[in-house]
């Protein structure tokens, strides 16, 4: 072991002034890298424990922590990574059986937050509650779970209740679809006469939801989604709400886990389901579990097939096999002949930025999908969130510093960020629809809408207030 992490940056007992900002993270994968960037960004002195010497170096390469080859699984590594100064463990390794072992151990050793990665969906369901209750495991996340739960969420929304949860159901969030005679077609945002207390928060076009400002034009097709008081539906033309239909036609490309979870979902529905496999046994275990579902035999990548399934009939075409490209592929293909909505997942964080210039609907990464649930939860207390408009979009709320607020400081003195928009400013039990020249006062909370999983928006916003 000492000839291993001689290798690396010495590990001592005294590794950091307070024990409060030190954090270990066993598993030097995608996610691990990402959660020691945004824990160091946070201030914590971050450890990542890893069996593989290269992954480690790449750590290195990548982020400012300290690194040890070893085990997380092994009390002596544990101990030498300073676990007795360790106030969160996070167990986001490969393998199930690591991940939960290391978390019982910190949980043995002291540390007050746990989190673990669990891969294994059956394991999850069947054991969650032994795991938090009885292991000490503060979350528990599973890539799998989330992704359905997110696809869930996509295919029949609840943007409505999410809102209501934080306002009380005050203010609404509106849907306009842009026609080309929309007397909001070819006008810059700042043109837009809205009425008072109303605000576009963001902006759907090709796919791509941006947060748009004053400069930006809005142009046929689009769609914006307006925020107002309750009142002032009333006073917008053009406002549509989405219905489902009772029997929705979906196709699954790809009998991976989540697709096989999502057939179980919505066969209890009533959807009109079909799945497309390639393996021929994979197929046929599918069969057995899934009888009223159609499981076809093939490449979800077959133009043929997929015209044969009757794809320009589909309402959602999701697309969860195994390998990155070919769902963005066969994603392409279902959009090309005419499905109404095409969700593709990527396991590559590489992949997850695709969405930009990939004609599907949606792209989700697994992992993308993990990192901000497990920072969701290390900022709990700091700030409340949630996932609106289809999960691209998350609405937080944050506490004003009162030394901001006794400065008489006002909306436009805040640090400018182009994916975040302030929506609301709660203010005892009124709620305001800002302008810039808006003054802040004590007590102040924001509603803001962001586009990302900020590491600290607090301090994004005030600097050092």
């Amino acid at each position: 072991m000492s000839s291993m992490v001689s290798k690396f940056k010495k590990i001592k007992d005294n590794l950091t002034s307070s024990p409060a900002y030190q954090a270990i993270i066993y598993g030097g994968n995608q996610i691990g890298l990402q959660l020691a960037d945004q824990l160091t960004k946070l201030g914590r002195d971050v450890v990542i424990i890893d069996e593989d010497d290269r992954v480690l170096r790449q750590a290195q390469e990548k982020v400012d922590v300290m690194a040890l080859a070893g085990s997380g699984v092994d009390i002596a590594t544990l101990k030498q990574a300073g676990i007795s100064k360790t106030k969160l463990m996070i167990a986001v390794s490969n393998n199930d059986e690591k991940n939960i072992l290391t978390s019982i151990y910190a949980n043995k050793l002291g540390v007050d937050e746990i989190v673990a990665k669990i891969n294994d969906y059956h394991a999850l369901n069947k054991s969650n509650s032994v795991f938090s209750e009885n292991l000490g495991i503060d979350l528990i996340v599973n890539p799998c779970q989330i992704v359905v739960e997110q696809i869930k969420d996509l295919i029949r929304p609840t943007m409505k209740t999410e809102i209501e949860s934080f306002v009380d159901g005050r203010v609404q969030l509106s849907e306009v679809m842009i026609s080309h005679r929309s007397p909001f077609a070819f006008n810059h945002i700042a043109q837009i006469d809205l009425p008072p207390q109303t605000i576009i928060i963001s902006l759907l076009r090709r796919n791509r939801l941006f947060i748009p400002h004053g400069e930006h034009k809005i142009y046929p097709g689009d769609t914006v989604y307006i925020l107002g008081k309750k009142v002032f539906r009333a006073k917008l033309g053009q406002l549509l709400s989405k219905s489902q239909n009772n029997k929705e036609k979906i196709v699954l490309a790809g009998g991976s886990n989540i697709n096989y979870q999502l057939a179980k979902v919505f066969k209890r529905n009533q959807a009109i389901l079909s799945l497309i496999e390639e393996d021929e046994a994979r197929c046929e275990e599918l069969v057995e579990d899934l009888s009223d579902i159609l499981i076809l035999h093939g490449k979800p990548t077959n133009i043929d097939l997929l015209k044969e399934e009757g794809i320009d009939q589909a309402d959602i075409f999701v697309a969860a096999g195994d390998k990155d490209e070919a769902n963005l592929l066969s994603g392409l293909a279902a959009k090309k002949l005419g499905s109404k909505k095409v969700i593709a997942i990527v396991n590559s964080l590489e992949y997850s930025y695709f969405s930009e210039i990939v004609n599907v609907d949606t792209i989700l990464s697994p992992q993308v999908l993990v990192l901000e649930r497990i920072l969701d939860f290390l900022h709990q207390g700091q700030v409340e969130s949630e996932s609106i408009l289809n999960g691209q979009m998350r609405l937080v709320r944050v506490d004003v510093p009162k030394k901001f607020a006794r400065k008489g400081m006002e909306i436009k003195d805040l640090n400018n960020s182009s994916d975040l928009i302030i929506g609301i400013v709660i203010r005892g039990k009124e709620l305001i629809i800002p302008d810039g020249d808006l003054e802040f006062k004590e007590d102040d909370q924001l509603l803001i809408f962001t586009l990302s999983a900020k590491s600290d928006l607090q301090r994004d916003l005030f600097g050092n207030y």
